[in-house]
C-alpha cells in the first residue's frame, strides 16, 4: 500500500513559487539553521530543509545582497561553499527564534496540505477494507478473545468510534493499539505554515516513518508513515485538543486528533482525566460527527480533517462515568471481559514456554484452585506476571530447575496478590 499511496505525494519543487509557501519561511529557516549549527553548504540546507539545494542557493544570494549571510570556506567547488552569518544576521536570527524557533522541513501551505491529506484519506477508503480474513491474518497470534476481536473488526471496517471497557490487566490498551495493524499506511508533511506560524505534523515520538520506499524526485517535505497510533490517557486536557506551542521544537504543535488522521486515536483511562468525561465528550462531538475539527491560531479559524477511529477505554464502571447521550454516539460498546479457563491456560503456556518454565497441568489446576478459594476473576496478565516473579525467584536462588513447583506458584501468588495494603503494628 505504500507504494501506491505515494502517488499523491506531489513532484519535487524546482522553483521557489513552486514551494506554495512564502519564501521568506525558508529564508528564516536557511538564518536559524547557521545560527544554531554554524558554517553550512546549500546541499546541506537543502537536505535538513527537504528541498532542492538551488532554491537555498538563490534565497542564499538574496540574504547575502541583505550583509545577512556570507561565504566562509569550502572546497573551491560551487556546491561545497560553505556559509555562515555575518553579525547582522546574527542578530537577525536571535530576533526570529525568540518569537519562532523551529528548525527543520520546510513546511508546506496549508491549502496544499488540506489537499493531499483528503485525497490519502479517500485513497485508503476507496482501496483498502477490513474484512474477517485480514483481521484473522493480522491477530493470527493473539490468543483467544476471538469474540471480541470480530468485534473490533466490524468497528474498523465500519470505521466507526468505540467504547471499550473491561477489568484492568484484560489487554484493552494492548488491544486498542493493535487496531493499526488492520489499517493502511498515510502521508503527512513535517510541518504546515498556517497564517505565518508553523505547525508541527509529523512527531517521531508517535509516527513510524515507512524507511524501504523511493521518494526520489517526489516532495520531500511529505513522509510516509505506518497507521499512526495516537494515545492520550489520564494526562489529557482540553488544551491539548487544541493547536498549542510547543517550547520544545519551538513552534506550534498540531492536536492529538489531526495527528491521528487515517489511524487510530485512544482516550485511554476515560474518567480519570483532570477535566470530567462529558467535557471531553463535548469536546469530541464534532470531529465523532462530521470527521473534523475547527482551530484556532493566530486569530484565524480552520477546518481541518479528523479522520481517525476514536476509541474511549476505561477500567471504570460505565455506567458511572458516562450517560446515554454518550453511549448512544459510540455505536460499538467492547467489552474486554475476563479470560476463560482455557483462554488463560494458553496464555500461561505461552508466557511459560517464552520464558523458558516448565509446568503440569496438576500447577495450574493448584493455581486455579487458590484463585477460586479467594473468589477473584482471572485476569489475561496475570499469567506473564506471576511466572515473572517465578522466574525471577528462581535466578536469585540460583535454581537451574525449570520445572514449576506448587509452593512457587503459592509464594508468587502471595507477592503479586497482598491481602493487605495497610500498616499493621505488632507487639
Amino acid at each position: 500500500m505504500a507504494a501506491e499511496i505515494k502517488s499523491l505525494i506531489p513532484k519535487e519543487s524546482e522553483q521557489i513559487l513552486d514551494l506554495k509557501i512564502d519564501p521568506e519561511i525558508i529564508s528564516n529557516l536557511i538564518l536559524k539553521e547557521l545560527y544554531i549549527h554554524g558554517r553550512k553548504t546549500p546541499r546541506q540546507l537543502g537536505k535538513g530543509l527537504r528541498i532542492r539545494q538551488e532554491i537555498v542557493a538563490k534565497l542564499i544570494a538574496d540574504l547575502k545582497q541583505q550583509e545577512l549571510v556570507g561565504m566562509v570556506g569550502g572546497s573551491g567547488m560551487g556546491g561545497d561553499y560553505q556559509f555562515g552569518l555575518y553579525p547582522k544576521g546574527i542578530e537577525r536570527a536571535k530576533q526570529i527564534l525568540e518569537s519562532d524557533a523551529y528548525v527543520g522541513a520546510a513546511p508546506v501551505g496549508f491549502d496544499e496540505y488540506m489537499r493531499i491529506t483528503k485525497a490519502a484519506l479517500d485513497f485508503n477508503k476507496k482501496n483498502f477494507g477490513v474484512n474477517q480474513r485480514i483481521l484473522r491474518e493480522k491477530f493470527s497470534k493473539y490468543l483467544g478473545f476471538q469474540d471480541i476481536l470480530i468485534q473490533i473488526g466490524q468497528a474498523v471496517c465500519a470505521r466507526k468510534p468505540a467504547f471499550v471497557y473491561g477489568f484492568p490487566g484484560n489487554g484493552k490498551t494492548f488491544l486498542c493499539g493493535s487496531v493499526v495493524k488492520l489499517l493502511p499506511p498515510m502521508v503527512v508533511p513535517y510541518c504546515v505554515e498556517v497564517a505565518n506560524q508553523l505547525v508541527r505534523i509529523y512527531d517521531p515520538s508517535c509516527h513510524v516513518a515507512i524507511e524501504n520506499v523511493d521518494l526520489e524526485g517526489l516532495d520531500q517535505r511529505w513522509v510516509l508513515i505506518q497507521p499512526p497510533l495516537i494515545i492520550a490517557g489520564g494526562e489529557l486536557t482540553l488544551e491539548a485538543l487544541e493547536v498549542v506551542y510547543n517550547k520544545k521544537f519551538g513552534c506550534f504543535d498540531a492536536p492529538p486528533q489531526v495527528k491521528s488522521n487515517g489511524g487510530v486515536l485512544l482516550i485511554d483511562d476515560l474518567g480519570r482525566q483532570r477535566c470530567g468525561v462529558e467535557e471531553i465528550f463535548n469536546r469530541f462531538i464534532i470531529p465523532l460527527e462530521n470527521k473534523v475539527d475547527f482551530l484556532v491560531l493566530g486569530g484565524q479559524r480552520m477546518e481541518v480533517p479528523t479522520d481517525e477511529i476514536i476509541l474511549f477505554s476505561t477500567n471504570l464502571d460505565p455506567m458511572k462515568i458516562v450517560d446515554d447521550a454518550f453511549l448512544r454516539r459510540l455505536p460499538y460498546k467492547i467489552n474486554v471481559r475476563n479470560p476463560t479457563q482455557q483462554e488463560f491456560a494458553d496464555i500461561w503456556n505461552a508466557s511459560a514456554e517464552n520464558m523458558g518454565l516448565k509446568y503440569s497441568k496438576e500447577s495450574l489446576e493448584f493455581l486455579w484452585a487458590i484463585y477460586k478459594k479467594d473468589r477473584r476473576g482471572l485476569r489475561s496478565v496475570h499469567p506473564r506476571d506471576l511466572l515473572n516473579i517465578i522466574r525471577e525467584n528462581k535466578r536469585f536462588l540460583e535454581d537451574a530447575d525449570i520445572n514449576i513447583r506448587n509452593e512457587e506458584i503459592e509464594g508468587a501468588y502471595k507477592i503479586y496478590f497482598v491481602s493487605q495494603l495497610t500498616l499493621i503494628e505488632t507487639l
